[in-house]
This record gives structure tokens, C-alpha cells and sequence, in this order.
């Protein structure tokens, strides 16, 4: 998940999209992830890196909601502001009649990186969830047993003659 982040983060200065006339990329056909949706992919992938060092070396179930939901913003982005614009060829498209635009190499990373993050989040809180309630029921049944021993210390022997 460390390597999400830090793949968010590269993500942005890597092709988007390309846009192609025939053969030849024109001036302008080349946009850059940040480029086109402003760097927060690259703000996101920055946050997570300490939330997921907490979440895997801490111990931190917040950490670990943190990297998940920082997962799904990344996801939201890439799902609602980058896919619809993968195949717009914009001013390229309408200047040249067989250009067409295609999806580079920095939205796939920002994808996998994107589903990395929240599977790998979901993944962490579950184990922590399950770690918590499992010392939970341990102490709980130390606690029971602490109670149970003390009772019966303090119980006056019964003689048996009823």
C-alpha cells in the first residue's frame, strides 16, 4: 500500500491521455494526470503514506479507515473525473478529423493505485477490527475467571454436616 501512495504520486506527472492524428501526437495532445484534474491524486497518494506506515507498523485502526477512505476518494476521482475524459480529443479532435484520444500509461497507475489503496485499507481495518474484538474477549474472559476465583475465596467453607 506504500507503494499506492507513492504510485498516486508519480502518477500525476505521467500521460493521462493521448490524443493521436493519424499517426503523430500534435502540440497539446499530450495531458499529464495532474494537468487535468489539479494534483489531488498526488495530495491523496502524499496523505496516505504516513496513514498506511500507522496503519501496518502502529497498529491503528484509524490509520487503516484513513487509507480506505482516502481509497475511495482517489477512486471517486479517477471513476468520475478522469474516465469520462479519456476519449475526448478536444481542439485536437475537431482540428484534425481522424484524431483520437487514448488512455495513457498514468491512468492506469492512478486506477490500480486508486483500488490498491481502498482494498488494502478495507483489508487492514478488518484485521485490526478482528484483533481488537479478539483481545477483547480475552480480557473478558480474564476478568471472569479473576471474578470467579475471588468468589470463591470469599466463600466460608461448607461443613458437611449441611
Amino acid at each position: 500500500m506504500l507503494a499506492a501512495g507513492a504510485a498516486l504520486i508519480v502518477a500525476e506527472w505521467l500521460t493521462f491521455r493521448r490524443i493521436v492524428a493519424v499517426t503523430v501526437v500534435p502540440a497539446g495532445g499530450l495531458t499529464t494526470g495532474g494537468a487535468h484534474h489539479g494534483y489531488g491524486l498526488a495530495l491523496i497518494g502524499a496523505l496516505s503514506l504516513p496513514m498506511t506506515w500507522g496503519a501496518l507498523r502502529g497498529g491503528s485502526r484509524p490509520a487503516a479507515a484513513a487509507v480506505a477512505a482516502l481509497g475511495a476518494v482517489a477512486l471517486a476521482i479517477v471513476l468520475a473525473v478522469d474516465y469520462p475524459a479519456l476519449d475526448d480529443a478536444g481542439l485536437i479532435g475537431r482540428t484534425y478529423d481522424l484524431a483520437e484520444a487514448h488512455p495513457g500509461a498514468g491512468f492506469w497507475i492512478q486506477l490500480v493505485a486508486a483500488v490498491v489503496l481502498l482494498a488494502g485499507g478495507l483489508l487492514l481495518l478488518r484485521r485490526h477490527v478482528a484483533a481488537a474484538r479478539s483481545q477483547s474477549a480475552a480480557r473478558r474472559g480474564e476478568r471472569r475467571a479473576r471474578r470467579a476465583a475471588e468468589t470463591e475465596h470469599d466463600r466460608p467453607p461448607v461443613s458437611p454436616e449441611g
